[in-house]
């Protein structure tokens, strides 16, 4: 007998686990409203200017010529994005800060990846094999920490930072490390760079990350039954979040398989898987 594949990034996983019926939509059936189908926002403009940022210090380029060719990034990836020309300066000007805030820092990292792809087994068995798989922004060693992985978050709004996140203990995971470093990006005007540039250390023991690893092998087995059932259950306590309705709820909301694939396939469009490596190489060349 063959063995069941299954494979998510950490983005599937956080849709599976908000409702099974949303993650049928936008992750089978591949659609997704028009207004969503946006190119680069700001946080994915940033990407692009650390990625040529931190490869030039991979390099051994002089920081002055990193910061450079971080910034001459962030102008190519710019015409791909729908921001206007106010958000366009403000990134420049904020990355332009937040690189000079960091120097000595990015200085005494040894760069070991950039915007580097994974993929790994989580669980095999007889029957099954789990593998997760993403995209780590960077990877450092310095003095304290080996193969320290590295996520850069933008922000307007300070909020806490969640140590439950698929995301960050999947990146640990895939790099055997205990630890993660969230390099918080804020873009406020009114803040100093000490208030608004933050690195934040999160830290994983073994039992947690194997907590963790327990914990979606058993979404994932909830996962095979969708997909063996057929039956995409909906979560209507998820139907509101942040005070604003679902992508779907429309389609939820409408009697009948036929209404609810019509509605679907009206008002929705067909998209590509997203894939922001894909992007930065276009960039790159």
């Amino acid at each position: 007998m063959e063995k069941i594949e299954i494979l998510m990034d950490a983005t599937e996983l956080d849709c599976f686990q908000r409702c099974a019926c949303e993650f049928n939509m936008r992750h089978n059936w591949s659609k997704v409203p028009p207004e969503t189908a946006k190119p680069l926002d700001i946080g994915g403009v940033f990407h692009v200017g650390f990625d040529h940022y931190y490869q030039a210090l991979k390099e051994n380029k002089p920081w002055d010529s990193a910061v450079q060719l971080g910034l001459v990034g962030i102008r190519r990836a710019l015409p791909l994005s729908d921001l206007g020309s106010s958000d366009g300066d403000r990134i420049l000007e904020v990355f332009e800060e937040n690189t000079e805030y960091w120097r000595v820092a990015d200085l005494s990292f040894r760069i070991e990846l950039t915007e580097s792809a994974f993929t790994y087994v989580l669980f095999e068995n007889d029957q099954f094999r789990i593998s997760m798989s993403g995209k780590v922004d960077l990877v450092v060693t310095d003095n304290i920490y080996t193969n320290l992985p590295v996520d850069h978050k933008t922000y307007s709004r300070d909020f806490p930072v969640n140590r439950l996140s698929n995301q960050f203990i999947n990146y640990c995971n895939a790099t055997e490390s205990n630890f993660i470093m969230i390099n918080r990006v804020g873009l406020q005007t009114s803040l100093k760079p000490k208030d608004k540039y933050k690195r934040i250390m999160l830290s994983y023991d073994p039992y947690y990350i194997e907590q963790w690893r327990q914990n979606v092998i058993v979404w994932a087995m909830r996962y095979i039954d969708c997909v063996q059932t057929g039956n995409w259950e909906m979560n209507p306590q998820s139907c509101v979040r942040y005070g604003r309705l679902c992508d779907y709820y429309d389609v939820c909301d409408t009697s009948g398989q036929e209404n609810k694939e019509y509605k679907l396939n009206t008002n929705f469009k067909s998209a590509e898987k997203w894939d922001v490596s894909k992007i930065l190489e276009e960039i790159k060349e």
